[in-house]
């Protein structure tokens, strides 16, 4: 399986063995654990792809966000509000919760 160059799957092994359905693919890939150096709170319109790019240059770099932010579930917890409202309602945004910011990856 080919990963793009800086890929965050580029350089993880593969599963030893074929599993029995016929995947294969990479081994998950190890959560780092940044140190938060900023909080950012968040206003209406935040993207993760814009904070990446805001924070770090690199649109890409989201992840770190959700890296250093592991209460979220999935990272567009960290922008929308989870789906348990009614229905009717569209996810009110989570204006003024604050998201932490890690320092920039060294090297990248």
């Amino acid at each position: 399986m080919a990963f793009f160059k800086g890929s965050y799957y580029e350089e993880l092994p593969s599963f030893a063995q074929q599993a029995a359905d016929g995947f294969q693919g990479p081994r998950a890939r190890p959560i780092a654990a940044p140190e938060a150096v900023l909080e950012h709170s968040v206003h209406v319109g935040d993207r993760l792809d814009t904070l990446g790019h805001h924070f770090y240059a690199n649109a890409r770099d989201w992840r770190r966000l959700a890296d250093c932010n592991p209460q979220a579930l999935f990272a567009e917890d960290l922008i929308v509000a989870p789906a348990d409202f009614p229905a009717k309602e569209e996810p009110s945004q989570r204006i003024g919760k604050v998201v932490l910011v890690p320092r920039r990856r060294e090297g990248r």
